[in-house]
């Protein structure tokens, strides 16, 4: 069983010091071809003397982790039906290749994204293909938005970041939403009775006044704590 942390800039600088007290650390990479730039200092989790480095190799060396300093694609990995792919990309067209490879391997994904001021997470599995919780589904514009593709572009900070401003802030909250899943679908869910699952939140948002969550049985329907 391997975590794989795919995206390691504006969410994923914030989900993996968490991770690397929650996860061992023998089973956790982290993934990502982009390097560190001066404009990225105001919202993700790296100091002055990590600019230049990949993001990557930059985190893996502070906390202990094995990474690799490439974009993910699919067919980039090979991966077990026990393995978790932590998307945490800015770009749709990376999300698309985490969730094929859901698709292919049978393995698990929680994807977070976040825009300026507002956060999400959602898990997938294999079986929710084509469903109303596979979140090319709830988001079709997935398959055509090619905004921020890094396998097309010469980074994915620039353009992603120039049309979608964030704050650390939302950085952050995305990064815990996304923790937060993965504790409830990786280690609670073993825990549980049966008859409770198809009870359990696959999406959880959050904005500067609201916290949201959509259940499985409930897919078409937000139920929020304002």
């Amino acid at each position: 069983m391997s975590v794989y942390v795919i995206g390691c800039g504006g969410v994923g600088s914030w989900l993996v010091p968490a991770l690397a007290k929650l996860i061992d650390v023998e089973n956790l990479w982290l993934m990502d071809g982009d390097r560190l730039e001066p404009k990225n200092l105001d919202r993700q989790l790296f100091s002055n003397t990590d600019v230049g480095k990949y993001k990557s190799e930059a985190l893996g060396r502070k906390y202990g982790l094995k990474y690799i300093n490439t974009f993910y694609g699919l067919g980039t990995l090979e991966h077990s039906p026990t393995d978790w792919l932590l998307c945490a990309c800015d770009n749709h067209a990376a999300r698309i290749s985490v969730l094929r490879a859901c698709d292919m391997f049978g393995c698990r994904t929680i994807i977070g994204a976040n825009e300026l001021n507002s956060s999400e997470a959602y898990y997938y599995q294999q079986e929710w293909m084509g469903t109303a919780y596979d979140p090319r589904v709830m988001y079709p514009e997935m398959l055509t938005d090619l905004t921020g593709d890094p396998m097309r572009t010469e980074g994915c900070t620039g353009e992603a970041q120039a049309q979608n401003r964030q704050l650390s802030s939302a950085n952050f909250m995305a990064a815990a939403l996304m923790q937060h899943l993965l504790v409830l679908w990786k280690i609670e869910v073993l825990k549980l009775d049966p008859a409770i699952i198809p009870s359990l939140p696959h999406q959880l948002s959050a904005t500067l006044s609201r916290v949201g969550y959509r259940l499985i049985n409930q897919s078409t329907d937000y139920e929020r704590i304002t």
